[in-house]
């Protein structure tokens, strides 16, 4: 008899998979309150009054006031138009400073600025552990400094940054502040009232929403600047007939993380933990990229010695476990992680590292026969390496 594949997914930094609850509120609103929210009937009043909720929702989960939140496409717009907006108001060219380790979507907006607006960036390194060195960044400011940009929490390693210190020593410069919180919102307990920070930014898919919606928190949304021109929506920052469906599930996914939230935690932590300790127990050489610092919960990046990370993944995947090398946006590029070789990794072992992402949906069965299935594959692609197979 045919063995049947494992469903085993551990590749929840690229996206996790909707909730139940999530999944009925889109049903919902799909079908019963489908209403344009321009509308001025009925079925429009009611589609405002949903996305109003989630708006609350969303701003409970981060410590922010509804007004402060705007609904965006996802993360990438979001934090476009967060950089876009302060590069716009700057009538010299504008100087920003972000880190070598940053999304893709900073960094190309970023390099877009310098090659069309003469903009001047300065892409900070990080040290072996990932982190950005604050004597660094304070050196890196001078006279046209308008926007600092820097990560939360690593897509690739989940390692975190200070950004309370980063916040104070931008704040004492009287620079704007920006940090990409894709994977730190529903994963650290966040409250922006105490946060030296201008602009967060924020997508569902990272806590079990759905995919194609995001959010920026604006201390001041009078400091942001719309891409888009058409309607008044969303405070006349995002024009567009807004995606019901998606900011609706954002809202459930939002509220149901906010309740739960040291719980999920403290729950991903352990789940993370657990594999990480079962697999150095069965090969001992492994390098956990990032270990000797403050990491995200759920995150794990792990270089395995004497094999081709994309091969181990690819023999996971035909097993029925999902993980992956590097950012679901440069995954299928034939490239070293960028992230990991800024850390001071050689491009031989990026290649060898691969990143696994519980959820709260994973369990310890989950681990257990993850663990045996990657313990296995990683022998037979070491042995064949050394030519014993």
């Amino acid at each position: 008899m045919k063995e049947i594949p494992l469903n085993i997914y551990l590749d929840n930094n690229a996206t996790t998979r909707p909730l139940p609850e999530v999944r009925e509120a889109i049903l919902e609103a799909l079908s019963l309150s489908y209403g344009n929210a321009s509308s001025a009937h009925a079925l429009g009043s009611k589609s405002r009054t949903n996305i109003a909720l989630a708006r609350e929702s969303v701003a409970k989960l981060i410590g922010a006031e509804p007004e402060q939140i705007i609904f965006t496409s996802g993360g990438t717009e979001a934090n476009n138009q967060v950089i876009l907006s302060v590069a716009s108001v700057v009538q010299k060219p504008v100087h920003i400073i972000t880190s070598t380790v940053e999304h893709s979507s900073v960094l190309n907006i970023c390099r877009h600025l310098q090659e069309t607006h003469g903009a001047e960036v300065t892409y900070l390194p990080v040290n072996s552990n990932g982190i950005i060195e604050l004597e660094k960044l304070k050196r890196a400011f001078n006279e046209r400094t308008s926007l600092v940009t820097i990560q939360w929490v690593n897509n690739e390693t989940g390692v975190i940054q200070d950004i309370q210190s980063i916040g104070l020593i931008c704040q004492a410069r009287g620079v704007t502040f920006h940090t990409d919180a894709a994977q730190a919102v529903g994963k650290l307990p966040i409250d922006v009232s105490i946060l030296p920070v201008d602009f967060i930014t924020c997508t569902a898919h990272k806590i079990h929403g759905p995919q194609g919606v995001g959010a920026i928190y604006a201390k001041d949304c009078n400091k942001l600047k719309p891409l888009l021109f058409g309607g008044p929506q969303e405070f006349e920052l995002r024009s567009g007939t807004e995606n019901l469906i998606g900011i609706v599930g954002f809202g459930v996914a939002a509220s149901l993380r906010h309740k739960n939230l040291s719980e999920n935690i403290s729950y991903m932590r352990r789940t993370r933990n657990l594999l990480e300790d079962n697999i150095k127990k069965a090969i001992p050489r492994i390098k956990i990229n990032g270990e000797n610092i403050e990491r995200g919960c759920n995150t794990s990046n792990i270089l395995f010695p004497d094999i081709e990370g994309f091969a181990l993944v690819a023999q996971l995947d035909r097993l029925g476990i999902q993980c992956s090398q590097s950012s679901a946006c440069t995954n299928q590029r034939p490239e070293p992680s960028s992230v990991l070789t800024a850390m001071g990794l050689t491009e031989d072992e990026a290649f060898a590292s691969i990143r696994f992402c519980v959820s709260v949906e994973t369990t310890e069965n989950d681990i257990a026969k993850a663990v045996a299935c990657i313990v296995k594959c990683w022998q037979n692609l070491a042995f064949k390496k050394q030519g014993i197979l």
